[in-house]
């Protein structure tokens, strides 16, 4: 297995869990400096993999193993799939069902951790803005970052509209997590575990609709639903990124939002479990979607993924070569 980069030097690159050596040879010339070797140790780790056997002895190389996820980590590491592979769907045809899935969950959950952070960040400057407008004035750096978060979390339809309190207050509402045993819950009902035409095509990991010219036409589509099809992904992270947006902005999710807006009152963690049963609306299967959803979580122990870290780690890039 190689890096597409190459550096001169061995280095130590740690995980809370485990130490993964890694030895590059690119003809080192003469002894440099600490400052030096600082300055040009990667940001990151990039590999190019060929097959999903290639993939399970990155994950296990980082302590990220099979045994180690179904068991529970207090902190997973950082790892960025650049695309889902096209040959997923027919490698996971040939293999167990069991490491499918467990491939999978992985890498989502992963993902699922990292799009959190970073709404977990914007909800944490939200915050502390709106807890000096009692006493101080809003600068007009941190008032134009609140209209692009407004504008984003769809709270105001233009730039120049009046953030009232009111809005304040539903920007709070929607500008917040979801937890990770719901985000992989759905992945893996929407996607097939991964396996789906929409996935192989578009990193499209949770059944969206677009009305775009770009997007993914279903085989069958329903007329009378218009010109639909599915919407389409640069990447995986970024199909996580749209679902969490829609879930925190679509009114059919209002639910969702209220009882996390609860939950956080009263000081409780957020379940995927407990907040699993608002998003009836989410599939025309109503009741039997829910019972899916849960029965995924369950079966596939994904609670303790609720109270999991991300590794402050630079992130492992998997770069499927096609």
């Amino acid at each position: 297995m190689l890096t597409d980069k190459k550096v001169c030097f061995s280095r130590i690159f740690s995980i809370p869990f485990v130490t993964l050596s890694l030895l590059f040879f690119a003809g080192c010339e003469t002894p440099v400096t600490k400052e030096e070797k600082k300055a040009k140790e990667p940001k990151f780790l990039r590999y190019t993999v060929k097959s999903y056997m290639q993939t399970i002895q990155i994950l296990d190389n980082l302590g990220y193993t099979k045994k180690a996820f179904e068991k529970g980590l207090e902190t997973i590491p950082n790892i960025e799939l650049t695309r889902i592979s096209r040959r997923w769907s027919d490698e996971a045809k040939n293999i167990p069902i069991e490491v499918k899935k467990s491939i999978f969950l992985r890498l989502l959950a992963s993902g699922a951790l990292r799009a959190n952070r970073e709404i977990a960040e914007e909800r944490r400057k939200l915050m502390d803005i709106l807890k000096k407008i009692p006493e101080a004035p809003v600068s007009r750096k941190e008032s134009r970052w609140l209209r692009e978060l407004a504008l984003k979390y769809k709270v105001i339809k233009k730039r120049n509209d009046i953030l009232t309190p009111q809005k304040l207050k539903e920007l709070t509402l929607r500008v917040d997590i979801v937890p990770p045993s719901l985000i992989l819950a759905q992945g893996a009902v929407e996607s097939g575990w991964g396996t789906s035409r929409f996935a192989a095509e578009g990193n499209a990991l949770f059944g969206q609709w677009s009305f775009s010219e770009t997007s993914i036409k279903p085989k069958e589509q329903r007329t009378r639903l218009g010109n639909y099809g599915l919407a389409s992904f640069r990447t995986p992270l970024d199909s996580i990124r749209a679902y969490l947006l829609n879930l925190n902005t679509h009114p059919a999710y209002r639910r969702f939002r209220e009882l996390r807006a609860r939950l956080r009152s009263e000081n409780r963690p957020l379940s995927g479990t407990e907040l699993a049963p608002t998003l009836e609306s989410y599939s025309e299967r109503g009741e039997a979607y829910i019972q899916e959803l849960l029965t995924v979580i369950r079966a596939n122990n994904l609670q303790w993924l609720d109270r999991a870290k991300l590794s402050d780690n630079a992130p492992v890039i998997i770069h499927p070569d096609a």
